[in-house]
């Protein structure tokens, strides 16, 4: 038997989009942590950071380059994550600042729960 979909399409039974979402967000977000711890043991590196792209759409793999500073300063808010102009989903997110290369978003409604849960 297949469950009904949702309002939104989606079958019943699985965690709704902006969950699905937030998990995929809070995945590259650890693996951004990892790239920081890296950067802050062998930093003596000359050039910025490079790091993935948060966006809630897991196939991304863009890169953005954001100095060390600005990073910590978006992990300081479990709600926030860096993405790429045209990355943002406004139906799970609101822009807090827009920057030549990158956005700082921050993650609204269930989606904020799981990403505040997920820190």
């Amino acid at each position: 038997m297949v469950d009904a979909p949702t309002a939104r399409g989606e079958p019943a039974g699985r965690p709704p989009f902006a969950v699905l979402s937030a998990r995929n967000e809070a995945l590259f977000r650890e693996v951004n942590e990892n790239i920081s711890r890296l950067e802050d043991r062998l930093g003596d590196s000359t050039q910025q950071p490079v790091f993935i792209c948060e966006r809630s759409n897991d196939s991304c793999t863009e890169r953005i380059p954001v100095d060390a500073e600005t990073y910590q300063r978006v992990r300081e808010h479990p709600r926030r994550f860096l993405v790429l102009p045209g990355h943002v989903d406004e139906t799970l997110e609101s822009r807090v600042e827009a920057h030549p290369g990158y956005v700082i978003v921050e993650k609204t409604g269930a989606a904020g729960e799981v990403a505040e849960q997920s820190a």
